[in-house]
């Protein structure tokens, strides 16, 4: 019988510090970055002319928000790897630190509105929105929560009226600003998060027929939400009497063809098209890089949307299925919503293109997103490893009791016979 042998798993061609890092992920999110910093600096200096600060002898700074969406995707990602380096486990205590953080932001929007200091969706003299950073916080949040009271979702006491307490206090807090799309996309979220943790669909129509009904007394008291659904309706019909925006944006599609008009060309950005930068920053790809290029920027959104939840179908606890899960459905939701408003497919709301449209807490709340994600896959390839190391150790202690044996002498001469 022949000897056997075992094979030992080489090393990867990764360093340490990458190893388990999705590269699929990053090239999408890269590819993504980069082709919203061209977008920002096609669209911007048409913005600024028209709508920039004037400086004392009439010029304008038109590479501005070029300059600071650049700076801001430098420190997403410096966020993103800090993130991506950290098992995302450790960040589990720092779960209501970060809900009640939101909250605080929120209300001090809301009071600076009232007392005449603000909008009410910013802070710190418009370059924070906190309604951006609660998507973030209660999906981490959402994560803890679910995860410890897995099992018991079921009972209504530790499952949907907890649940509808926190979607309610943090959607009605985003709502008053007013931010109706952040609003609706923290209940979708949150319900989304709760059926993958096991919820029953029993509480998951409860919460949805309640949320329903908490949008229609909004949309009652909210007279620009009302405006929003009749057109939605009147361009459903006829996409020739649709709002001023969506006839723009879809006009602008139509006119980009299969490959668009090249980059820069766009004409809709100066043809009065609501914030060509950062809302509508879709109508302007669609109209430079045409269906090819607008379809090509989906299959990025579809690549990292697949590789967030293949990290969560492999992670190795229920906290880490649903922190990538929610994050990973959170940035996939928020790309289909521009996309869809700006065809017409979804009532006009308001919500950022992520990675392309301009805004920092948009840009580094989204790369924050995909910094835990990547934790939780690398987390995965460092219990997998931990595993294989594992077997192979009992392999090789198994291997060192073999001996070479020596044969021995049969019989009083030594000789055998």
């Amino acid at each position: 019988m022949g000897q056997r042998t075992v094979k030992r798993r080489t090393g990867t061609w990764q360093p340490v510090w990458l190893q388990g890092t999705d590269g699929w992920l990053v090239l999408a999110v890269v590819l993504l970055l980069l082709w919203g910093l061209l977008m920002v600096y096609s669209t911007s200096p048409a913005f600024q002319w028209f709508f920039g600060r004037r400086q004392p002898n009439g010029s304008v700074d038109i590479m501005r928000l070029v300059r600071r969406q650049t700076l801001f995707v430098f420190l997403g990602l410096g966020l993103m790897t800090f993130l991506a380096a950290v098992d995302y486990r450790r960040w589990q205590r720092l779960a209501p630190l970060a809900l009640f953080g939101v909250w605080g932001a929120l209300i001090i929007a809301l009071a600076l509105k009232h007392i005449g200091g603000g909008t009410g969706r910013f802070l710190s003299g418009g370059s924070v929105q906190p309604s951006e950073l609660a998507k973030v916080a209660t999906v981490f949040y959402l994560a803890v929560w679910l995860a410890r009271r897995e099992g018991q979702l079921t009972r209504r006491e530790y499952g949907i009226y907890p649940l509808g307490f926190l979607l309610g206090v943090t959607g009605g807090l985003v709502l008053l600003e007013p931010d109706l799309s952040a609003a609706i996309t923290i209940v979708v979220i949150g319900m989304l998060m709760f059926f993958l943790a096991g919820g029953g669909w029993r509480q998951l129509m409860l919460v949805g027929g309640a949320a329903l009904l908490g949008g229609a007394l909004v949309l009652l008291v909210y007279p620009r939400g009302v405006h929003r659904l009749q057109e939605y309706l009147v361009g459903l019909q006829d996409p020739a009497h649709a709002s001023d925006q969506i006839r723009l944006a879809i006009s602008a599609a139509a006119r980009g063809g299969w490959f668009g008009v090249g980059p820069g060309q766009s004409q809709v950005k100066v043809s009065g098209l609501p914030l060509p930068h950062s809302d509508s920053v879709f109508a302007v790809v669609a109209e430079e890089y045409g269906v090819v290029g607008s379809t090509f920027m989906v299959v990025l959104f579809a690549v990292m949307v697949w590789r967030g939840m293949r990290i969560a179908l492999e992670a190795p606890d229920t906290y880490g299925r649903l922190l990538a899960s929610g994050l990973s459905l959170w940035l996939g939701l928020e790309a289909f919503g521009n996309m869809s408003m700006m065809l017409n497919i979804l009532p006009l709301a308001g919500n950022a293109l992520p990675f392309i449209s301009y805004g920092g807490s948009s840009l580094t709340s989204a790369l924050m997103a995909v910094g835990l994600i990547l934790s939780v896959g690398r987390a995965t390839a460092r219990e997998h490893l931990r595993a294989r190391s594992d077997t192979g150790a009992v392999v090789d202690l198994r291997r060192r009791d073999r001996r070479r044996r020596v044969s021995r002498a049969v019989g009083a001469s030594g000789t055998g016979r």
